[in-house]
């Protein structure tokens, strides 16, 4: 009898965990059953019969390889050919807006702009805000990039009170605030994109920066130059995923985002995509 309730116990407990994980990959963004006490958004509903849908696109200006502006002030990247993607797909007119990221949310929530698609991790802290994701789309790690001379350890570097940069208001933020409120002994230099910290390593302001792979990997291989001066010292944390943000209201354009991005990704097209930008 005591056998027989431990296996029910466990199986209740196997049954949760597997229910909770398949939930978590379908649906990353929390979502209350009928999405009751959610008022309906700006996309909220289908427009009507001939109505023109114009989509205002707000992105980081300097994130390659998933969304930058050209010299000649022009967007580029990953995410802005899947967000035209998905524009041609349905026929929508869509603005490309650059905005600092630092405040990019508030935007969203505002209505400045109405979709965030520029390499954005689905985590508590943001779909806990009056934002909602799209399914994910792209998985990435941290990481601690170093100049290939260093020889210190993971440990000595965090401990060393020198600089690491990172790029303010992003996950690799959170990374530096979390490693200095854990106790580690080093400063922070934020600067505005993954760029600029990746500058400070090179030329000595910091002694480390604070990166992911989605950014690093790809801007790595788009300059060889620099190749042989840095090195990855260590990852943080597990692997993360990247999706496109909403507000909660917009059920109707969010809806119709991931219905484009699971074709897209099915289709011979997602792997182009993946190869013209290095993220393949």
């Amino acid at each position: 009898m005591a056998q027989g309730r431990v296996a029910l116990v466990i199986s209740v407990i196997i049954a949760f965990v597997v229910g909770f994980a398949g939930g978590w990959f379908a649906k990353p963004t929390p979502k209350p059953p009928a999405f009751e006490g959610i008022p309906l958004g700006k996309f909220g509903k289908p427009p009507e019969p001939g109505e023109e849908v114009v989509i205002i696109h707000g992105f980081d200006a300097a994130y390659p390889p998933f969304t930058e502006v050209t010299p000649e002030g022009k967007a580029q990247g990953f995410d802005v050919d899947v967000i035209d993607w998905i524009a041609e797909k349905y026929g929508w007119k869509v603005i490309h807006k650059p905005w600092d990221w630092a405040t990019i949310v508030i935007a969203l929530e505002k209505g400045d702009i109405d979709i965030i698609a520029s390499g954005m991790t689905i985590n508590a802290e943001r779909a806990s805000r009056k934002i909602w994701f799209s399914i994910p789309y792209y998985y990435y790690i941290h990481e601690i990039v170093v100049r290939a001379e260093e020889t210190r350890s993971l440990e000595e570097i965090l401990n060393s009170g020198e600089y690491i940069s990172c790029q303010l208001g992003s996950t690799a933020d959170e990374w530096a605030e979390k490693l200095l409120a854990e106790g580690y002994n080093f400063k922070k230099l934020g600067v505005d994109s993954y760029v600029l910290a990746l500058e400070a390593l090179l030329d000595g302001r910091a002694v480390a920066c604070i990166t992911d792979s989605a950014f690093y990997d790809p801007y790595i291989k788009a300059h060889p130059e620099i190749a042989g001066k840095l090195k990855v010292l260590s990852t943080l944390g597990g692997m993360e995923a990247y999706g496109i943000a909403t507000r909660p209201g917009d059920i109707w354009l969010r809806e119709k985002i991931n219905e484009a991005l699971e074709e897209l990704m099915k289709s011979p097209k997602w792997n182009e995509l993946l190869e013209k930008w290095n993220l393949g």
